[in-house]
């Protein structure tokens, strides 16, 4: 979580500190009348002091990483990825959705470092065995869904801010005749996540399909993360993008998150151009807004995660009784 030890640190900072001050402390003991106030702001040895500290970190970074396991490596560069990390310094504002109980907040580390949560079943009701990762990618209750399906949701509300004609699971036109290359998904009923128009370009549509991948799954775990990213991008455009230039004379982007807060390359490209154009109509800041924009899919990302590792999978309520096998004369039964 990048908290320094404050005991490892006290030399650097105080020897920081002395040569920070040392214009000011020597002026007091040389009963000076007047100061340079030139002196006392000296960008040059804070950018040294700045330099030498990112130099500590990343020795200290390169220790760490040589002790661990590459399990633990791997879950150290998922955590490392940008955006990843945006829950911890977001302000717990309940109007955002931003605030965590503590269960949630313990529970969010644990998945950030892989360590075990404790007070879960052993077993999942699909028969597997209950580990985090299965937690995430189990498709029963309904989880996998709920997660994919409020990314949707939220990525078309920040798009009606921006861009018209927004919708959520567009069909698409039939591709009648026409031929599209092998593996083009070419059903009649086939549904995009997210459509809109003017966002790319004036007037033109653009479609959206989105993916949340988990990289613990069996497909994903032995890739590398730009790999990884990039073999369910290609997937998705080798579905739909010829289908969408061609057809529906549009403009395809393959929205890629994890479940850890990464996401592909496209999907960050789109979520600077979205954050671009909300800066503009809202008169912020660019960095404030696409900080806001990463941080809210982040945390949607994290809580749709912590519903599927604490989350029931069971019925909720027993069948209830035929009532042609129920008697209800308890009158007669009673005598």
């Amino acid at each position: 979580m990048a908290l320094e030890n404050p005991s490892q640190i006290a030399d650097r900072e105080y020897h920081n500190s002395t040569k920070m001050t040392e214009y000011l402390w020597r002026a007091i003991q040389d009963q000076m009348t007047s100061i340079n106030i030139k002196l006392i702001h000296n960008q040059q040895l804070i950018d040294i002091m700045k330099k030498r500290k990112e130099e500590d970190i990343k020795q200290a970074k390169f220790e760490v990483m040589n002790n661990l396991t590459s399990e633990q490596s791997r879950y150290i560069a998922l955590a490392c990825e940008k955006g990843a990390s945006s829950w911890l310094s977001a302000l717990p504002l309940e109007q955002f959705g931003f605030a965590l109980n503590k269960q949630e907040f313990v529970d969010a580390i644990a998945l950030r470092y892989n360590f075990d949560i404790p007070g879960r079943s052993q077993t999942c009701v699909c028969g597997e065995i209950n580990t985090q990762d299965h937690s995430l990618i189990c498709k029963k209750g309904g989880f996998v869904s709920i997660r994919h399906n409020t990314i949707r949701d939220t990525t078309a509300s920040l798009l009606e801010k921006v861009a018209y004609g927004v919708e959520t699971e567009p069909r698409l036109l039939p591709v009648g005749n026409r031929t599209l290359p092998p593996g083009s998904n070419i059903s009649d009923g086939a549904r995009l996540d997210v459509a809109a128009r003017g966002f790319w370009t004036p007037l033109d549509k653009a479609m959206f399909d989105i993916r949340v991948l988990h990289p613990g799954a069996l497909s994903n775990n032995n890739k590398s993360l730009e790999k990884m990213y990039s073999d369910h991008e290609k997937e998705k455009k080798r579905m739909y993008n010829h289908r969408v230039i061609q057809i529906e004379h549009g403009q395809f982007t393959p929205l890629v998150f994890s479940t850890t807060g990464g996401m592909a390359k496209e999907c960050s490209s789109f979520l600077k151009k979205l954050s671009e154009k909300l800066s503009q109509k809202t008169n912020q800041k660019y960095s404030d807004t696409v900080n806001f924009v990463r941080r809210r899919i982040r945390i949607e990302l994290l809580k749709t995660c912590l519903i599927a590792i604490r989350g029931h999978r069971g019925r909720f309520f027993q069948r209830p009784i035929n009532m042609e096998d129920l008697d209800i004369n308890l009158i007669s039964d009673m005598k």
